[in-house]
């Protein structure tokens, strides 16, 4: 369920939206399922064989529960948060919806941006049509082990059709913005004479 416009400002126009690839969001969760699977297996023969002797308690062994969780509960929660999850290139910033009870919103201004990159992974390549995600990073886009070491956590517009297509956009509609927050002078004289006017990407 596209949420967007909630976080819109009254004169903030969207360039650029969608969703992710069904399958490849889907199919990320598999490498937790096949680890959850072998506590499904092994708890599940103890679960078989406590009832075949008639302690029923042995369903409540946690091996179980976890491979179950792991196993069934996984694909499921991929498949509800898919739902939910959109992206969207404005004339002032990149925007990500994503959450399952509620809808949580990533905002990246232009400006704040310091590195961007494409990444098409294997499961884009196979199940995809060759989709990809683009990684935003800022300089606040860290997150810290609980060691204390910072680690960069980029934004991620996640497995999204046609990412070098988009990319490119991306890039494009950055840098003229960033432009006109740095030099408010008539960089497109016509168009756009100041950063809080209508910027048109396809001039």
């Amino acid at each position: 369920m596209r949420e967007l416009d909630n976080v819109l400002d009254d004169s903030e126009k969207v360039f650029s939206e969608g969703q992710p690839k069904f399958w490849p969001v889907f199919l990320s969760g598999f490498a937790m399922s096949l680890f959850g699977l072998m506590f499904l297996v092994v708890g599940g023969f103890f679960v078989w064989q406590g009832i075949r002797a008639g302690n029923y308690l042995f369903i409540l062994l946690p091996h179980f529960w976890i491979g179950v969780i792991f196993v069934i509960g996984i694909p499921i929660y991929k498949a509800l948060v898919y739902k939910y999850t959109y992206y969207a290139i404005t004339n002032k910033r990149v925007l990500i919806q994503k959450g399952l009870i509620g809808r949580d919103f990533e905002m990246i201004d232009f400006d704040q941006i310091t590195n961007a990159e494409v990444r098409v992974g294997l499961l884009d390549i196979m199940f995809g049509g060759r989709s990809g995600s683009i990684l935003l990073s800022t300089a606040g886009s860290f997150t810290y082990t609980r060691h204390g070491q910072a680690v960069q956590k980029p934004y991620t517009l996640s497995n999204i059709p046609h990412p070098y297509e988009v990319f490119k956009f991306f890039k494009k509609v950055s840098h003229a913005v960033k432009t006109d927050i740095q030099f408010p002078n008539k960089y497109r004289p016509k168009v756009n004479p100041g950063y809080k006017t209508g910027y048109d990407p396809n001039q």
